[in-house]
């Protein structure tokens, strides 16, 4: 009982003051466990520690004050501490001798250590150099992170010795470093040498114009021979906003003695960078977003183990180097976004990429073509690609078998894919706002596994061909087509799977909903209906009476209707109905007809006569949802 007391721990969570009341006496001492939760939008007081608590071994975050009991040597006797500790508001501390007091060079059971300045402090950070040198970490540490530190230069225990040929003894434990915010340093310190380093982040270094040969060795001379970044698995450069070059490791390039382990690279929003290494031979994972294309071309330009490739943003980036697919026989994610001159994928149309599986293009304007031969793709995703008129052809039933997902979205494609029907294994097919396209052709007897069509804002779509066969559909949405006057006769008895329809914002002239007059059974799998309406239309078609499982209805711009049907009580098992931008509603069915349905919520948006007639407790139509739980007018 004695030991449980003294492990007890006091735990914190977003209070801005932490009192140990004086009435604990001497068992304050015995306290090991402290645990605040920080909140950065509150900035805590911290304890008076006043030297107490020397047992204490877990206190993950301290937040430096200015005055006495909060000052960053009440760490000093803490020397039981372990894990992992964050200090704060680093700008309190004055000087290195200060900083000295806190004592980080004996609490070697810290494994992770975080030093944070605040971002919108007072003050130009004139002695942050001397603090973090005073900050000096034990050997054995596993992670560090320094964040928004504006020094010039980091201190010296972070640069490795010239004369320690074999690495930096301080550092061998340590596993990741992360530099984040320091704005004002120009050079990187040397890290190539760490043996142990897997994680490597830095971002926000305003200043750092030049990643130097000195960030992977002080040896120029070509007399260091051992490998550079031995166990680097992730680097991550990112918000570099005027970092122009990145240099190669000069002795080590041609011998494949740098990044023989990295396996992920990321770089972001380092638009002025013109150069970076091209000696890459483990790499798996490669990210590149809003750079030029030069750097992209370097890095590329060996690989041969690339998994997963995602760009997005590169400036005048018209294809992808053609050694790329063809050298990277692993390549199974391609992801290409927001490249503006990018006109095709391959400079050429012939190239193999058998192992790619998906494929994501979005925003390429310029795009007009897309590869051939994609016999293992699984998942084809294309979207505001207005140059992209047509799709290769699927002709091979063993290419087709593959496909599962197909989405083609804003795009000027003029017709589906010829051979689509082959692709057994398509799950969920999906076309939007595709303008030119005019009809969709059958689509077969053979996509048993299609259980997701929607189609929908295609404004020149005049026939969709029959769907009875596509029995497997589970949710199918066709609505926002202006000019589609027709579906299959009979559709919704024969899919007898549905669990979620959505139709409707189809021609004008048409006085009635196609495919919902000739139902002509109860549908006791529909839960979920969308109906989208249009001027000619005054009321529901009364058929979503045999809809006797549906949970949720949603309506939207019935505008020439005034009166809901009494015929909605019919729905019993209807727990939602969202009323949406129909200008002429006033009325709702009976109350006896709105207490059949067992609504949890009802939802009218936009629609003001109803508005006004709901008002709570003054309209005329309010005593008829008053029992509803959840009732939102907007």
């Amino acid at each position: 009982m004695h030991d449980l007391v003294y492990d007890l721990a006091l735990s914190i969570s977003k209070f801005e003051t932490l009192i140990l009341h004086e009435d604990l006496g001497g068992d304050i001492n015995h306290i090991r466990h402290l645990l605040i939760q920080f909140d950065a939008k509150i900035v805590p007081r911290m304890p008076f520690l006043k030297g107490q608590l020397t047992c204490l071994q877990t206190f993950p975050c301290f937040t430096v004050g200015q005055h006495a009991g909060h000052r960053i040597e009440e760490l000093g006797p803490l020397n039981q501490l372990r894990g992992q500790l964050s200090i704060r508001s680093l700008e309190h501390v004055r000087d290195k001798k200060e900083a000295r007091g806190a004592n980080l060079v004996e609490k070697d059971k810290i494994y992770k250590l975080r030093f944070y300045w605040s971002k919108e402090r007072e003050g130009n950070g004139d002695n942050d150099e001397e603090v973090l040198e005073g900050l000096q970490p034990h050997q054995y540490l596993k992670s560090l992170t320094i964040q928004n530190y504006q020094g010039k230069k980091f201190p010296s225990w972070m640069l490795t010795s010239s004369i320690a040929r074999d690495g930096f003894s301080l550092f061998d434990n340590l596993i990741e470093i992360i530099l984040s915010g320091c704005s004002e340093c120009e050079v990187l310190p040397t890290l190539g040498l760490l043996p142990c380093l897997k994680v490597l982040e830095i971002s926000d270094m305003d200043n750092l114009r030049c990643i130097d040969t000195e960030f992977y060795s002080n040896y120029n001379d070509g007399s260091y021979k051992n490998v550079l970044f031995p166990a680097l698995k992730r680097l991550i450069l990112w918000r570099l906003p005027n970092l122009v070059e990145w240099k190669d490791a000069t002795e080590s390039t041609e011998t494949g003695m740098v990044f023989p382990c990295l396996e992920e690279l990321i770089i972001e929003l380092c638009n002025q960078l013109e150069s970076a290494p091209c000696h890459f031979p483990s790499l798996k994972k490669l990210n590149i977003f809003q750079t030029c294309s030069r750097p992209f071309e370097n890095i590329c330009s060996k690989l041969t183990t690339l998994v997963s490739l995602s760009i997005s943003n590169i400036l005048e980036l018209a294809s992808l180097p053609e050694q790329l697919l063809q050298n990277n026989c692993s390549l199974n994610d391609l992801k290409i976004q927001s490249c503006a001159n990018l006109e095709s994928i391959s400079p050429h149309e012939n190239v193999f990429c058998t192992s790619l599986r998906s494929l994501k293009i979005k925003n390429c304007t310029e795009l007009s073509y897309l590869l051939h031969n994609l016999i293992s793709l699984e998942e084809l995703i294309v979207v505001r690609c207005p140059n992209l008129k047509s799709f290769p052809s699927i002709e091979i039933q063993d290419v087709a078998s593959f496909l599962q997902r197909l989405e083609i979205s804003e795009c000027g494609v003029e017709a589906l894919p010829t051979g689509l029907q082959l692709c057994t294994s398509l799950q969920e097919l999906k076309i939007e706002g595709c303008p030119n396209l005019i009809s969709i052709a059958d689509l077969g007897e053979e996509l048993h596994s299609l259980t997701e069509l929607r189609i929908y804002n295609c404004p020149n779509l005049i026939l969709i061909a029959d769907l009875l066969e596509l029995r497997s559909l589970k949710n199918l949405g066709i609505f926002d087509c202006p000019k589609l006057t027709g579906l299959s006769e009979g559709l919704l008895d024969c899919l007898t799977h549905l669990k979620s329809l959505e139709i409707g914002g189809y021609f004008e002239v048409l006085d009635a909903f196609p495919s919902l007059n000739s139902i002509q059974h109860s549908h006791d799998s529909l839960e979920i209906l969308y109906l989208h309406g249009w001027s000619k239309l005054n009321s529901l078609p009364d058929k979503i009476q045999h809809f006797i499982s549906l949970k949720y209805l949603y309506i939207y711009e019935f505008d020439g209707m005034e009166v809901l049907p009494e015929w909605l009580g019919n729905l019993s098992s209807l727990q939602y109905l969202s009323l949406n931008s129909c200008k002429n509603l006033m009325k709702l069915p009976t109350a006896q007809a709105m207490r059949c349905l067992r609504l949890e919520k009802l939802e009218i948006w936009c629609c003001p006569k109803l508005n006004e007639c709901c008002a709570k407790g003054s309209g005329p139509e309010w005593y008829k949802i008053a029992h509803i739980p959840d009732v939102d007018i907007n």
